[in-house]
């Protein structure tokens, strides 16, 4: 196997990342489906072979056969960080605290001050890491809970995926229960350390653990209302399975008592009672004159009383007359021509600007407002700042 190539600035990853993020995204989207076959994959990369071969030589992708994946570290890196990943690391947590534990007993066996920061900035680090991690595997546990009983179709693996589950919790919590013993059992640290954010750190983490353990109880009884549930299915599902059988075989009546807890049955008076609404026709109601004695009965039973009907009043000839009303305004479009062909700066063209009317300095915010939004790339916006009676604006010239 030839040795990958390596990115020798941050830069060059990240310009790398961002040239190839429309075949990074597919790649991404697939990740639990099917793999991209490497003719499809050129259509990201403009069809150039070459691109896809820099990004195999990097490490960033994998070719295995016709078909292109991501590499697992980038696949890990991007389900992290935008939290959707959904295996459990417990070991992540593990190697944490035995990490912690070797940092705080290299600070206690240092002397030089400048190194002994240096153990105490990485213990500090590990522990916010570990809070974060537990909270994450505990957050994804959840999630994989849920995911098992309502996703998993068949029950031998939906139950096996529980329990394997519950086995988990009980690891976190004892990951938990031993991290907690580390802070309370390195009293000598934290006390020779006397650092503000140290002590913030511990509590928050402690806090952390503490959401973490309420949120693993209320887990531990939902997998167990789960587990139940799985196995009233299954006893149902062989009961119903073996009345099946009988049925096939005329022998469900003699050998059960089928007819009895069926006869026993009265699920109808649970049921709404149906009612239908029968519409009249509209013709028939217009026409008949029986419709109307039924119409005037129905009336005065349900207290419906009959509202006069008044015809309005002519419209006079002064309200038919034809009424106008002018309302002076500025036009933006040649306030910017005659701004555009000076020298000045917006704010203050605006200020000097003759108007047909008086404007007070409100409309003349206004008007620099909808002049700068609607001419961004006329306008040249400088970093120089101004005030005008309390009201600071940047310069702004016509390019």
């Amino acid at each position: 196997m030839d040795s990958l190539s390596q990115f020798r600035t941050l830069d060059e990853l990240i310009r790398t990342l961002d040239k190839e993020r429309k075949l990074l995204f597919e790649l991404f989207e697939m990740r639990k489906s099917v793999s991209l076959r490497t003719d499809m994959a050129m259509e990201y990369v403009e069809y150039r072979r070459e691109r896809i071969q820099y990004l195999i030589d990097y490490g960033i992708i994998h070719e295995t056969g016709n078909f292109v994946e991501l590499e697992s570290v980038y696949l890990q890196f991007f389900e992290e960080v935008l939290d959707v990943n959904e295996e459990i690391n417990i070991e992540s947590v593990r190697d944490a605290i035995s990490s912690l534990r070797e940092q705080i007993q290299y600070y206690l066996s240092e002397s030089n001050e400048q190194r002994r920061y240096h153990y105490q900035h990485q213990v500090r680090q590990l522990l916010r890491k570990t809070g974060l991690k537990t909270l994450k595997n505990v957050i994804d546990l959840k999630r994989n809970v849920e995911s098992a009983y309502k996703q998993e179709p068949n029950y031998a693996i939906k139950k096996q995926r529980l329990s394997n589950l519950d086995n988990k919790s009980v690891s976190i919590k004892t990951l938990i229960k031993e991290c907690e013993k580390l802070l309370d059992g390195e009293s000598v640290f934290f006390t020779i350390v006397a650092d503000p954010e140290m002590e913030r750190t511990k509590q928050d983490v402690q806090a952390d653990f503490s959401e973490a353990f309420h949120n693993l109880l209320e887990i531990d009884k939902q997998i167990i209302l789960y587990l139940n549930q799985i196995e009233q299915q299954n006893k149902l599902c062989k009961q119903i399975r073996r009345i099946k059988y009988l049925k096939d075989q005329y022998r469900w009546q003699a050998d059960t008592n089928v007819r009895q807890v069926l006869g026993e049955l009265n699920p109808i008076w649970t049921e709404n009672r149906p009612y239908n609404i029968t519409r009249l026709s509209l013709e028939n109601l217009r026409s008949s004159d029986e419709m109307a004695v039924l119409l005037q009965k129905v009336a005065s039973t349900s207290n419906i009383r009959q509202q006069a009907r008044t015809t309005a009043d002519a419209f006079s000839a002064e309200e038919l007359s034809e009424h106008r009303e002018e309302t002076q305004m500025i036009n933006p479009n040649e306030v910017w021509n005659a701004f555009a062909a000076s020298s000045y700066d917006l704010f203050n063209f605006i200020l000097q600007y003759d108007y047909p009317m008086e404007r007070t300095l409100s409309d003349h915010l206004t008007l620099f407002c909808q002049i700068a939004v609607t001419h961004p790339t006329d306008c040249r916006i400088s970093n120089t700042y101004k005030i005008y009676q309390n009201i600071e604006y940047p310069l702004i010239y016509a390019k």
